[in-house]
């Protein structure tokens, strides 16, 4: 694999495992349908992820996902949840589209391009739902899981077919993210007390 095309695959790697973040099973489902389909070649070792029977469990993974996530509550089970989950699947996407260098260094690229870029993307995804649910005592959860659902599929189209566009939009998001984040657990300075 060329230079050219490695920055093009990790760049997919990136924005689809940051999709990640939002919905844990869209984009696996998205990339084992094309492995399934012989429209996208797998890291050897997991060319499991191509066959039709792994398909049809990330199918229905995303099929529960996306109902679960519309029950205020069970929505915040599945966050909690997600900062193992999803940070794993960022990681399983990204070192099973890194392909032509050794397996032990994708590996290593995908645990910190994909699980890095998908558990900074839940801490976010996470945030906001708190917020909404606090907000609006729940009811606007349903609501936020139907945008969040868009956007998972949207993203995971960008990033399969405009990988550059996606991880360029991606990047911006999460320098925004980390800016908010780091903003938010910044300790305030102590007021000066008059003498």
């Amino acid at each position: 694999m060329d230079l050219g095309q490695f920055i093009f695959v990790l760049l997919m790697a990136f924005s689809l495992s940051a999709c990640a973040g939002i919905r844990a099973f869209i984009p696996p489902l998205a990339i084992s349908i094309l492995a399934a389909t012989g429209h996208l070649t797998l890291a050897p070792q997991f060319t499991w992820m191509g066959n039709w029977e792994v398909v049809a469990i990330f199918a229905v993974a995303t099929v529960l996902e996306l109902i679960a996530d519309k029950y205020p509550g069970v929505d915040n089970v599945l966050d909690g949840a997600g900062l193992l989950i999803k940070p794993v699947m960022g990681a399983l996407l990204a070192s099973s589209i890194i392909t032509g260098i050794d397996p032990v260094l994708a590996l290593c690229i995908g645990i910190i391009v994909g699980g890095g870029s998908a558990g900074l993307v839940h801490a976010g995804k996470a945030k906001l739902r708190l917020l909404s649910t606090g907000f609006t005592g729940g009811a606007g959860n349903p609501i936020l899981s139907f945008l969040e659902d868009v956007l998972a599929i949207v993203w995971t189209s960008v990033g399969i077919w405009l990988p550059v566009l996606a991880a360029i939009l991606v990047a911006i998001g999460l320098a925004l993210l980390i800016r908010k984040l780091s903003s938010h657990f910044k300790a305030k300075p102590e007021e000066e007390v008059a003498v």
